[in-house]
C-alpha cells in the first residue's frame, strides 16, 4: 500500500509538547538509556514532537544536526551516524538495546535496518556508559527505542496513531500506523509503514568535477536515488508489578539505487534499471523481560534477545544480481541492578554475539566469516557532598573464523571513569576519562576484492603473507562545563582521543582491477575537538515564548606523523531561533558547515543550510491532531558532506517543502 498524494510545506527545528491554553514547552527533554536510570553524562534524546519534525528516511539524516553528530550519506536511503568523526563500528547501533544486526558497518551503501519513523524516541550516549553495550563504541551508541514489546499495562483497551508525509525534493510518499492495547495481564503492539520515493532533486550538477561529469548527466537530479519501502511489526507481553515478558516479530523490506558515477554496462548488454540498486529483507524475533524484587541483593533482572535473518542483493542495471550478502546474526544480553552497597548503585551483566556473514557474488569483497563473541560489564554510581561519581569496566572476546584467511581471536579490556563536581552558581564540572580496546571487525580484517560501491579495491589486515591484526586501543579524555541559572543554560564540552592502531584505509597508489588499492592499516592517531551550545529564553510577551539555541561544533583527526585521515567533518556553528504560542510552535535554523581542506579524501566547500518549521496542535472529534511543515535547504546549496564516500558525486537535497499529519487516539 502506498500513499497517494505529495505534500508540501515549511520546517526542521526542534519542538516539544503542546498544550490547549498554554506555550508549547521547548525545554529539551533529558532520559536516561541505562538500567540504572541514571548516568553521569545524560544522552541527548530525541523524542515526542522533537522527533516528529527531524524524522528523515535514514537514521543518520535524521540526527545529523546534532551536536557533534554528522552522518555517513551514501544517498538518501543509506545514512549511518558519524559521532565526532568516528564512524562505521565505533559507533554502534541499537534497537531498543539490542544490536540492529544488520551490515551497515560493512560498507557505507548498507542502510540500518531500523526505520527512524517508527521510534517512540532515539537516544546517543556517550561517556563510559557506553560499557554497557560494548568496548568497540568509543565515538558512542544510538538506541532507537520502541513499543514493540510493552513494558507496562495498556493505558486503554485499544488505541493508535496514523501518520501521512511527504516532501518535495524527493517526492516521498509515506504512510505509518500503529496500534496499542490490552487485555487483562497482556498487552499488545501492532505497527506498519511504507515509503516511496522518487530520484531527488539537487541544485546543479551531481558530479562535482566537470572534468568528470558524463556528458549525459542530467542537471538538478541525483541519479538513481530512489527509494522503496516497508515494514511491519506485532508484540506481546505479559505485565504485571513484578516486570514483564514478552515477544515481538518484524519484517522490513527496503529496495534502493545506489547513486554515483554509472557503471560500465557488462557485455555490452542492455540496461533495463537506471542503475545499479540494493535489495533487502530482515526477519527479527525479539524478546525482552525484566522481574522486579520487592528486597535482597538485587533490585531488578533484564534479558534482552534479538536474533534475525538477514539477506539482501545488489544488482546491476542488467538486472543480473552480483553479490548476496547474508547475516544470520542473535545477540543476548542479561543485566542485573543491585540493590545500594555502602551508597554504590551498580549493574553488572552478560553479553552473547553469533554472527554468520557471507558475501557471494563478482563483488564479494570479503569472505564468509563466523564471529563468536561474548562480552561482561560493570558500572557503578555513587552520589558524593561535592558531586557524583561513576565507574564502568567491561571485557569482550572475539573470534573470527574466516573461511579463507587466518582466524582473529583477541580480548579486549576496558575501564571508564567519570566524575561530576558541583561548583557554585549552579554550575557542574565533568571530567570522563576512558580506555577502551575495540577488536577489528570482518571488513577491516578480511576485505579482499573490488569494492563498487566505495570504487577502490580493499585490501584487509590479514591478508597476504605475514598479514597481522591487533586490538585498537583509544585512550579517551573529556573536559565539560554545564550551568543552568535563569532563563539561561550552557553545556561545553572539550575532549582528546588518543588512538593506538586505530584502523584506517591508506590509499597506497596503486591500481588493481582498475580501482585505486585502499590497504587497511594500523596506526596511532589523534582526535581533538569540542562542542558547545546554549540557550535563552527570551522575554516577549506573557503567553509567548521565544528561544534562541546557539551552537558549534569542531573536530580535528590525524595520524602521528602529521598525515590527515579521510572523512573527518568540517567545523560547524548554527542558531536555532523558536517561537511558541498556545498549540502553535514555529522555529529557524542557521547552519554554517566550513569548508574541510584537511582530510586526505574529497575536499568540500563552505555551504549554510537554512530551515524553517510550523507546529499545530488541536483535539477534535475525540483526536488529538498534529499538523507539522518545515522547509529545508532554503537558500537551495549545493551541499556535499565530507564524511561521505559520494562526496564528489553525491550533493544533499536542494530546496525542499515538507508536510504531514499525524492522529492519535
Amino acid at each position: 500500500m502506498r500513499s497517494l498524494f505529495i505534500l508540501t510545506a515549511l520546517g526542521v527545528c526542534a519542538a516539544a509538547s503542546a498544550t490547549d491554553n498554554q506555550p508549547i514547552d521547548t525545554e529539551e527533554i533529558i532520559v536516561r538509556a541505562t538500567p540504572l536510570g541514571d548516568v553521569l553524562q545524560p544522552s541527548e534524546v530525541l523524542s515526542d514532537e522533537q522527533l516528529l519534525l527531524r524524522t528523515s528516511p535514514t537514521l543518520g539524516e535524521t540526527l545529523a544536526n546534532e551536536l557533534g553528530v554528522n552522518s555517513s550519506y551514501f544517498g538518501p536511503a543509506s545514512s549511518r551516524p558519524v559521532i565526532r568523526g568516528l564512524a562505521g563500528s565505533r559507533v554502534k547501533m541499537l534497537s531498543d538495546s539490542i544490536s540492529t544486526l544488520d551490515v551497515s558497518d560493512v560498507s557505507p551503501d548498507h542502510a540500518v535496518a531500523v526505520e527512524p519513523l517508527l521510534a517512540d524516541s532515539i537516544e546517543i550516549i556517550r561517556g563510559p556508559t557506553t560499557l554497557l553495550y560494548g568496548s568497540a563504541a568509543a565515538g558512542g551508541v544510538v538506541n532507537v527505542t520502541d513499543n514493540r514489546i510493552p513494558r507496562a499495562p495498556a493505558e486503554k483497551s485499544f488505541g493508535g496513531v496514523v501518520e501521512l508525509r511527504g516532501d518535495t525534493a524527493a517526492e516521498e510518499r509515506s504512510a505509518v500506523g500503529r496500534l496499542d492495547g490490552g487485555f487483562g495481564q497482556f498487552a499488545w503492539h501492532v505497527d506498519g509503514f511504507t515509503r516511496e520515493t522518487e530520484n531527488i532533486d539537487i541544485d546543479g550538477f551531481a558530479t562535482a568535477d566537470p572534468a568528470e561529469r558524463p556528458e549525459d548527466e542530467e542537471e538538478g537530479t541525483l541519479a538513481n536515488s530512489y527509494g522503496e519501502s516497508d515494514g511491519v511489526a506485532g508484540g506481546l507481553s505479559w505485565v504485571g508489578d513484578w516486570g514483564y515478558l514478552g515477544a515481538s516479530v518484524s519484517q522490513l523490506d527496503q529496495t534502493y539505487g545506489l547513486p554515483g558515477p554509472e557503471p560500465e554496462e557488462a557485455g555490452g548488454e542492455p540496461e533495463i534499471y537506471e542503475g545499479p540498486f540494493l535489495d533487502m529483507e530482515q526477519t527479527r524475533v525479539d524478546i525482552r523481560g525484566e522481574y522486579r524484587f520487592d528486597e535482597g541483593f538485587f533490585e531488578s533482572v533484564k534479558l534482552a534477545y534479538g536474533t534475525n535473518d538477514y539477506e539482501h542483493v545488489e544488482v546491476e542495471p542488467t538486472g543480473e544480481v552480483a553479490t548476496t550478502f547474508e547475516n544470520d546474526a542473535w545477540q543476548a544480553r542479561f543485566e542485573a541492578v543491585h540493590s545500594p552497597l555502602a551508597a554504590w548503585r551498580g549493574a553488572l551483566g552478560v553479553q552473547f554475539d553469533d554472527r554468520d556473514f557471507s558475501a557471494i557474488g563478482e563483488e564479494a569483497f570479503v569472505s564468509p566469516t563466523k564471529t563468536e563473541a561474548w562480552g561482561l560489564f560493570l558500572v557503578e554510581e555513587r552520589d558524593f557532598s561535592w558531586g557524583h561519581l561513576h565507574l564502568g569496566v567491561r571485557a569482550d572476546s572475539t573470534e573470527h573464523d574466516n573461511e579463507i584467511l587466518s582466524d582473529y581471536d583477541e580480548t579486549a579490556l576496558s575501564a571508564g571513569l567519570g566524575v561530576a563536581i558541583g561548583l557554585p552558581s549552579e554550575t557542574e564540572f565533568i571530567v570522563n576519562l576512558s580506555r577502551t580496546e575495540r577488536n577489528p571487525n570482518a571488513e577491516e580484517l578480511y576485505s579482499d576484492g573490488a569494492h563498487i560501491a566505495t570504487r577502490q579495491f580493499e585490501v584487509g589486515l590479514l591478508v597476504g603473507p605475514g598479514a597481522t591484526a591487533t586490538t585498537e586501543d583509544s585512550l579517551n579524555l573529556e573536559f565539560g562545563l554545564q550551568r543552568e541559572t535563569g532563563s539561561v543554560r550552557y553545556d561545553v564540552n572539550f575532549f582528546y582521543y588518543d588512538i593506538s592502531e586505530y584502523v584506517y584505509q591508506d590509499l597506497t597508489g596503486d591500481v588493481d582491477d582498475g580501482l585505486p588499492v585502499a590497504q587497511y592499516t594500523q596506526d596511532d592517531a589523534d582526535f581533538l575537538g569540542a562542542e558547545a551550545a546554549a540557550v535563552a529564553a527570551l522575554p516577549v510577551s506573557e503567553g509567548f515564548g521565544t528561544e534562541l539555541r546557539v551552537f558549534a561544533d569542531f573536530v580535528s583527526a590525524e595520524l602521528d606523523n602529521g598525515d590527515d585521515l579521510p572523512r573527518i567533518p568540517p567545523w560547524r556553528l548554527g542558531a536555532n531561533l523558536q517561537f511558541s504560542q498556545a498549540n502553535w510552535l514555529a522555529g529557524l535554523d542557521v547552519i554554517y558547515n566550513a569548508e574541510q581542506d584537511d582530510i586526505s579524501s574529497f575536499n568540500t566547500e563552505a555551504y549554510t543550510r537554512v530551515n524553517v518549521n510550523l507546529l499545530y496542535r488541536l483535539d477534535w472529534q475525540g483526536i488529538d491532531w498534529e499538523l507539522f511543515a518545515r522547509g529545508t535547504n532554503l537558500l537551495d546549496e549545493d551541499a556535499r558532506k565530507s564524511t561521505s564516500f559520494l562526496a564528489a558525486y553525491a550533493p544533499l537535497p536542494g530546496v525542499s517543502l515538507h508536510m504531514g499529519v499525524r492522529a492519535k487516539f
